[in-house]
């Protein structure tokens, strides 16, 4: 059975991490500024996002998997926004653990 999420209210809090491809900081603050100052929700930046880099991806698939499974675990964290995706989210999607997620899912 599917458990559908509750819709998003201000003071919630949506996450922001980059799974895949590398994303520095700089393009993803006016995204953090609207969602914050604008739409009301609080904002969890992962340690993907601007993370260290020395290829294409945001860390190695063992930092996106760890930054990504963290949100999906996180029970502050309402909704789990990917600043940016691609191949790298096909290495790691088959190790994530949604046994929390499937209790408390979330956007």
């Amino acid at each position: 059975m599917i458990k559908t999420p509750p819709y998003l209210k201000k003071g919630d809090t949506i996450g922001i991490v980059c799974p895949a491809g590398y994303m520095a900081m700089e393009k993803v603050t006016e995204c953090i500024r609207v969602l914050q100052e604008e739409w009301g929700y609080h904002v969890k930046v992962g340690k993907t996002v601007d993370g260290s880099s020395s290829n294409y991806f945001s860390g190695t698939d063992e930092e996106r998997l760890e930054d990504f499974q963290e949100m999906l675990d996180d029970e502050d964290v309402q909704a789990v926004r990917c600043a940016r995706g691609g191949y790298g989210m096909g290495r790691i999607i088959d190790n994530l653990n949604f046994k929390k997620f499937k209790r408390q899912p979330k956007l």
